[in-house]
């Protein structure tokens, strides 16, 4: 990220990435999303989850076990930078869904908040510069959703409010200027924290919206349960970088060599040559077994 992306995000709780997808990237993907028959009461893509919250609006997933091209979206290049930036380098993939919407299906509950603040590992801080997130979201948008259109709702700060959002807002019995209208084309990543009070305005296009979400934790959180791992796809193949972000949660781990276990730090995403790993061998010093002194 750089500085003019960190500032909007930190200001505001989420970033707009346009033309995150190429178009045919767009396209391929919409394609192994077709004919779904989800509006006939039908699964033909064979989810394993489904959500129908009305005959309008379904979640399909889980996302790591849908086909490629879908599944490529969780190791996307052009969000993992930002996210690395947003969770650290230990950063892992949580859960994610296919969202699928048509004229109808109503607003969406404007929900989460930096307050309440109930489940800890999931608030938003920066110390030092540094941004220290629990919980991303990035929105793949596969479909245009113009300001007239719907499409996603969010309060600009709300990850860093000290006060929930009152009933008659999140239930959209009252509405203003404090919640923000996202008009995005096909190709826009939406990327922000699940602190940040969020939503869906009304659906009222002709076209379907579709809409892919990926959710991530710091290294040692864990949001849904169970961990997505790549043996839930057996015989299937992951690239390292995936395999790396369907990892389950930890804050370290030992391995084992020929002198014994080994504390090393959590591995990183952030190089093409390989992982890195790190000891804490420089932070140990030498000591006079004698005095207790520091050895020169």
């Amino acid at each position: 990220m750089n500085e003019e992306e960190k500032y909007l995000f930190d200001l505001r709780g989420y970033l707009v990435l346009p033309d995150a997808l190429g178009q045919d990237e767009v396209a391929d993907i919409n394609a192994a999303l077709d004919n779904h028959g989800l509006w006939e009461g039908e699964n033909k893509l064979g989810y394993q989850l489904l959500k129908r919250y009305n005959p309008f609006i379904a979640n399909a997933g889980p996302l790591h076990t849908t086909p490629r091209p879908v599944r490529n979206l969780i190791s996307h290049p052009a969000v993992l930078p930002c996210l690395e930036e947003l969770l650290g380098p230990d950063l892992r993939y949580d859960e994610g869904q296919v969202l699928y919407a048509r004229k109808g299906a109503g607003a969406l509950i404007l929900h989460n908040g930096n307050t309440p603040w109930e489940y800890p590992p999931l608030t938003y801080q920066v110390r030092d510069g540094r941004i220290y997130g629990g919980h991303m979201i990035a929105a793949f948008c596969l479909t245009d959703a113009l300001a007239d259109q719907g499409g996603f709702a969010v309060v600009p700060g709300s990850h860093k409010s000290s006060f929930p959002p009152p009933e008659d807002f999140q239930t959209w019995a009252k509405t203003g200027d404090w919640v923000s209208r996202v008009p995005v084309e096909a190709g826009t990543v939406v990327l922000f924290a699940d602190t940040t009070t969020h939503g869906s305005w009304p659906w009222v296009a002709d076209f379907e919206r579709r809409v892919v979400f990926c959710r991530y934790t710091a290294g040692m959180v864990q949001h849904s349960s169970p961990a997505p791992v790549p043996s839930d796809l057996p015989g299937e193949e992951w690239t390292p970088v995936e395999q790396r972000l369907l990892r389950p949660p930890y804050a370290w781990h030992f391995q084992h060599d020929e002198v014994g276990y080994a504390e090393k730090s959590r591995t990183s995403v952030r190089t093409e040559e390989g992982w890195v790993m790190d000891d804490h061998s420089g932070q140990i010093f030498a000591v006079n077994e004698d005095t207790g002194s520091e050895r020169d």
